[in-house]
């Protein structure tokens, strides 16, 4: 197959890119410190051999051979740099391009100055059998290049005045002693099988165009030796594609003491697998740094730092550093798992941060923990493959925030993972998000789209807009918090809000709140608040809208108030299912409607008492002293307990209540409208019923003298409604009042067939131990049952359009009844008796 030459811009589009982590893998081979002893310069006496000359100081002068095409070749079996240094004389040859090449099987140690005497040149030194330098430093040479290729020299046929140079590269280390490099180069190629960098190469040329590129592995190239030693303008080495070459470990190893100073760097890794390890450090002081590869970039603390961009593309990146970029930060390495490391774009002007690309799907997920990414710009994390998991990670943009991913997962490690977008947007976009002791904010507006959401422990905030969330599967909120500036929307398949260590809330401060469920919305001990109605949306009728599929549920814990208010606009309930308000409250400073499809339910649950809640006696009698008899007898009710008597159901507005369903039940709750009226509209049954709870004892025992004794706790909760106006109930079949209370400002209007007033029994107790009964050593107590609730009142008019019953309860005030009045029981307070004078119970209040 043809090899295409391309320059390194065009092999990373093919994804060619050598990665920063096959340059590390070389670095960190370690390769040897040149301590072969070198033997100076030593031509091979080939008919390209320089003359050498070496002064009284030990500097030696090559005079190098005549250009042919602009190069002049020269062959040694011996090139090393000493301490002296080596001048290559180009006063009389005017090469373009010097090349050095050895010959023999011995390598070469640099230490000393090499420079280019007469015109500046271009200079080469190929030595397959490996390079040190360590303490070399440039002078009067445009372009370097160190290699441990073969060379070939060939002469372009349209051009006559130019022979291009071949390196091809398959062995070799060129290792960076402690003394290190430097010089002020356009460019410099460091070309090996293996690279390792322990001490600092220095550029001093500052420009975007002032190169310094690490190629290690396999490869080829092609030197343009047509631009002078003074052209950084056109391309100088091109790399050609290699073979797929399968390569291991360490290509590229910059150590602790290693550096990389350039206006621009580049670390390419040729051989496929092969990679970079990088605990040193590197500063592209005017233009890039890029990595490319197929193997690894392992960050050991090493740090990268680019006036403009860093462009990481290797098989994967690892470990622990530091990487600053001037502009864009972007990695797309196909695995990432980062810890204590710390990306930054944009430190210089304005820059985005991004990691993976536009349908890149990585083969692991990435991984970021306690990590902190930083751009002035914005900042991508984007994956179509494996996910994105972040532990304890900090992400803050200026800009917007993007995350795109299959499977987002955050959690909190030593510190919460947080995300923010300080001035922009910040947006989630994931098949499914699990995010657990993270904060994100995104000040412009918070954006999540998923298909199933779940969030413990984590506050979702839009500090300066609105939140919108859409869960087209699942969206569950544990110990969890939504908040908006402006309005909150959320829009989900089936809603779970839960507050078990902390409270849930979704509350809009100067908005609306929109919530929507496909299916059911279950909210426990949550609180869901909005200002205002939702600007422009049709759906928004209030400042909390709730709109169901299926049933809504709103329960306190025994920690947390379930809590749906409308701080200054209406509050609208509408489920095509059920609507349950257990223990937990739905306040309006506006208008309260609620709808559902099937039942309305506000209540409170008990637990049930002994006996079925019925009544029960016992009375028995016997002889004492033979001649004496002992007479006693007892009567008990127990009522149960309340399972919360610290909550109460309310349904409550300031301006009005609307009610509407196919039963409307009121078990334990109380419904108010404040200044409004309270409107019922039930298709089947309205009832209001008033939760009895308690217990009451009686007991008499009589021999010579009677003590008696009477006790109570029963007491009555809820089944109110009362209106600052009027009510105004319609029910299909029922209207029914047990042991509640409907009171009405305004008038009371009730249609239905039957209109039902039932009193349900409480327990007074009185006892005395003094006074005249107790004079002979009586003890004297009266327990009394009496009717409570079941009374339908108004202050204006009370009408009822059908049929009433009344048993033990009461129509109070102007009733006009249309129907049939029948009084089963009339309400009545009559004391409790266990006695005759028989000593024989002789009734019981049932």
């Amino acid at each position: 197959m043809e090899h295409q030459k391309t320059t390194v811009a065009a092999m990373a589009a093919h994804g060619l890119r050598l990665s920063a982590l096959a340059w590390g893998a070389l670095l960190l081979t370690g390769i040897g410190t040149g301590t072969c002893l070198a033997a100076g310069v030593v031509p091979d006496g080939g008919k390209t051999a320089p003359t050498v000359t070496v002064g009284a100081n030990g500097r030696v002068t090559v005079g190098i051979t005549n250009a042919v095409g602009g190069v002049s070749t020269n062959t040694y079996r011996d090139f090393n740099v000493p301490r002296a240094g080596v001048d290559l004389d180009n006063c009389a040859v005017l090469a373009r391009t010097i090349l050095n090449q050895v010959t023999s099987t011995n390598p070469s140690l640099l230490e000393g100055p090499l420079n280019v005497l007469g015109n500046r040149a271009n200079v080469i030194v190929a030595n397959p059998n490996g390079i040190t330098v360590n303490g070399m430093t440039v002078h009067n040479i445009g372009k370097l290049a160190l290699t441990t290729g073969q060379v070939d020299l060939t002469t372009l046929n349209n051009v006559a005045a130019q022979s291009n140079i071949t390196i091809k590269t398959s062995q070799g280390l060129l290792e960076i002693g402690p003394q290190g490099l430097s010089g002020e180069l356009l460019q410099l190629e460091l070309i090996a099988k293996q690279i390792r960098i322990g001490g600092r190469i220095e550029n001093r040329y500052s420009s975007t165009t002032a190169n310094l590129r690490l190629v290690a592995g396999t490869s080829e190239a092609e030197v343009n030796t047509g631009p002078s030693a003074t052209d950084n303008r056109t391309d100088w080495i091109t790399y050609t594609a290699p073979e797929d070459i399968r390569g291991k470990g360490i290509a590229v190893d910059i150590t602790g003491a290693g550096s990389l100073v350039s206006g621009r760097i580049e670390l390419l890794v040729t051989d496929q697998g092969a990679g970079v390890r990088h605990a040193g450090s590197a500063y592209a002081t005017a233009g890039d740094f890029a990595v490319s590869g197929t193997g690894d970039l392992q960050l050991a603390s090493g740090k990268i730092q680019a006036l403009q961009d860093v462009v990481i593309g290797t098989g994967g990146m690892l470990g622990t550093g530091s990487l600053d970029a001037g502009r864009h930060l972007q990695v797309t390495s196909d695995r990432i798992d980062l810890f204590a490391t710390t990306l930054a774009a944009g430190t210089h002007t304005t820059g985005d941060l991004v990691i993976g690309a536009a349908g890149q799907a990585h083969s692991e997920p990435i991984r970021l923990t306690g990590s902190v990414l930083s751009a002035s710009g914005g900042i991508g994390l984007l994956d179509a493959g494996a996910g994105i998991a972040l532990a304890g990670t900090q992400a803050s943009a200026a800009g917007n925030l993007v995350i795109a991913t299959s499977r987002l997962q955050t959690t909190q490690a030593d510190t919460r993972t947080a995300l923010t977008s300080r001035n922009g947007a910040l947006s989630i976009q994931a098949d499914t998000a699990a995010l657990s002791g993270t904060d994100v904010d995104g000040v412009a507006g918070t954006g999540i789209q998923v298909r199933d959401l779940a969030l413990q422990g984590t506050a979702i905030r839009a500090s300066g807009g609105s939140v919108a969330i859409d869960a087209t599967g699942s969206y569950v909120q544990r110990d969890s918090s939504v908040l908006a500036a402006t309005d909150v929307r959320l829009h989900a398949g089936s809603v779970l809000l839960d507050s078990a260590a902390a409270q849930s809330t979704l509350v809009a401060t100067n908005g609306g709140v929109l919530l929507q469920s496909d299916g059911d919305l279950t909210s426990q001990g949550a609180l869901i608040q909005g200002q205002s109605r939702i600007a422009g949306q049709a759906q928004s009728a209030g400042a909390v809208t709730v709109l169901t599929g299926g049933t809504v549920l709103n329960t306190s814990t025994p920690d947390y108030l379930g809590v749906v208010f409308g701080a200054g606009d209406d509050v609208a309930v509408r489920a095509g299912g059920d609507v349950i308000n257990r223990y937990g409250r739905m306040l309006s400073n506006g208008y309260l409607a609620v709808t559902a499809g099937g039942d309305l339910r506000n209540e409170i649950t008990k637990q049930a008492g002994a006996n079925g809640e019925q009544p029960s006696y016992q009375a028995g009698s016997g002889q004492r002293w033979l001649v004496l008899t002992k007479t006693s007898a007892r009567f008990d009710v127990d009522y149960g307990q309340v399972d919360r008597p610290a909550q109460i159901a309310y349904l409550l507005s300031d301006k009005g209540t609307t009610l509407t369903g196919r039963n409307v039940i009121n078990t334990g709750g109380e419904i108010y409208a404040n200044n409004g009226d309270i409107k019922v509209r039930a298709a089947d049954t309205f009832r209001t019923e008033g939760i009895t709870s308690g217990a009451a004892h009686y007991s008499r025992s009589c021999m010579i003298i009677c003590r008696t004794s009477a006790s109570s706790t029963t007491t009555v909760t809820g089944g109110l409604l009362s209106a600052g106006g009027h009510i105004d109930i319609q029910a299909g079949k029922l209207a029914a009042n047990v042991g509640g209370r409907v009171l009405a400002l305004g008038d009371l209007t009730v249609n239905a067939p039957l209109t039902y007033a039932a009193g349900v029994t409480g327990y007074s107790a009185i006892a005395r131990n003094r006074g005249f009964k107790a004079f002979f050593g009586d003890t004297w107590a009266r327990l009394y049952a009496t009717d409570i609730g079941g009374s339908w009142m108004a202050a204006g008019r009370t009408r009822i359009s059908g049929d009433a019953v009344t048993d033990g309860g009461s129509f109070e005030g102007d009733v006009a009844i249309a129907g049939t009045t029948t009084v089963t029981r009339p309400r009545q307070r009559v004391p409790v008796t266990v006695e005759n004078h028989l000593g024989f119970t002789s009734w019981v209040w049932q």
